[in-house]
């Protein structure tokens, strides 16, 4: 592979460099790339887009979606449950980001929905900055250090990266993709409140 990969380079290097010369400098573009600082051995914290975003925690934009309404119901799986989960999660570069979690689903089905509201303490210009997210909610069960653990899998409806989170009584841990809980120690538990 590594071979091939050298190969072509070579190649638009010498397509590049055609033989002509030119008097004329050259014209270099400049482009910034912004890294975001994360917490060593911290699970991905979920990115929505910026589209959805909502400035002040107090201005409610409407969500995507409304996802209760968008969960099928069948009348043999129980009657719908809601579940409301919140907590503050640290941050590299602010005080902490703020999550509000709500889950859909029927009372014996392993399926549902999600939405969720994640809000950047004093992110921009000491302002709250609020995305949403909205996707399925799929069980899954067992971890690599507990074959018996509950795992939701939240899948967000605009393809963007799956988060894992360990049902753990009335809290839920956000867990790495390799289904693993922080290294680091720091707290990344939702706690339920509804």
């Amino acid at each position: 592979m590594k071979k091939y990969f050298i190969a072509v380079a070579a190649l638009a290097l010498l397509a590049a460099c055609s033989g002509k010369k030119t008097t004329e400098p050259a014209i270099i573009e400049e482009e910034s790339v912004a890294v975001a600082e994360s917490v060593p051995d911290a699970p991905a914290l979920p990115v929505v887009s910026d589209a959805k975003a909502k400035v002040n925690k107090t201005d409610k934009a409407a969500k995507p979606v409304n996802m209760r309404d968008s969960l099928k119901v069948d009348p043999k799986k129980g009657s719908v449950i809601q579940k409301k989960y919140k907590g503050t999660f640290p941050a590299a570069d602010g005080p902490g980001i703020d999550y509000d979690l709500v889950l859909f689903y029927q009372q014996d089905s392993d399926d549902g929905v999600y939405e969720m509201d994640a809000t950047y303490l004093e992110a921009e210009d000491g302002q709250d900055q609020t995305f949403s997210s909205t996707g399925k909610r799929k069980v899954k069960k067992g971890t690599p250090s507990n074959s018996e653990a509950i795992v939701y899998e939240l899948i967000p409806s605009d393809g963007t990266m799956t988060y894992y989170f360990l049902a753990e009584g009335d809290s839920l841990t956000l867990l790495t993709q390799d289904l693993q809980k922080a290294a680091s120690g720091l707290n990344y538990t939702l706690t339920l409140v509804q």
